[in-house]
């Protein structure tokens, strides 16, 4: 019974957005997933990456939601405001954990993984390929890439092995690319066009 709820509650909410163009998930809200972005170009951009690519694989409403700052965005998604965000290595463990920097990258990545899954059930998957040197606290390296709520996972058994095809595939040129393609157009359409020339979608 509960299959057939889930199936029917996504198949309306699909039917509703394709026929009268309700906005996604606002048929069934907790089929929906949540994506948040600090706001900047290439935080909406990373944040369109994930939406479009989950969206179009997964058939799963997905919405994007902008917060003023890495704390308001992680706070969010402590709280289940949000189910994932692209955050980077630095970030976390200078500004959020408020732990020392560490300069190997390698291990900073696996210093900041370990202490979000045990002490604040989020997972990092695999980093992105690039690392934003504007947000790099204490000289900490940078690298993006996405964090999830454990329970999004479980509930979404697939969504880590989805994500992580995006792990190494954008580089410091790819992102400064994309960032400037977003400069004049929509983010959504520009993370589109990167995922369908990458044979992602």
């Amino acid at each position: 019974m509960k299959y057939l709820t889930r199936f029917f509650c996504g198949s309306l909410a699909l039917l509703l957005a394709l026929s009268i163009g309700v906005p996604h998930g606002s048929a069934c809200v907790g089929k929906t997933l949540v994506i948040g972005s600090t706001g900047t170009v290439q935080q909406q951009v990373l944040a369109q990456l994930l939406a479009v690519l989950i969206a179009e694989r997964t058939g799963t409403s997905v919405k994007v939601a902008d917060f003023s700052g890495h704390a308001a965005v992680h706070e969010a998604l402590v709280k289940a405001d949000i189910d994932m965000y692209v955050e980077y290595t630095g970030v976390g463990q200078v500004e959020i954990l408020r732990k020392e920097a560490i300069a190997d990258s390698d291990a900073l990545f696996k210093a900041v993984k370990e202490v979000y899954n045990q002490d604040l059930n989020l997972i990092w998957l695999k980093p992105l390929g690039f690392a934003n040197k504007q947000e790099a606290p204490a000289g900490a390296p940078a690298d993006a890439a996405p964090v999830v709520r454990k329970d999004t996972l479980k509930k979404f058994p697939a969504l880590a092995r989805l994500i992580n095809k995006l792990g190494g595939r954008i580089d410091d040129a790819t992102i400064e690319q994309l960032e400037k393609q977003a400069a004049g157009q929509p983010p959504h359409k520009v993370a589109r066009g990167f995922l369908k020339q990458n044979r992602l979608i």
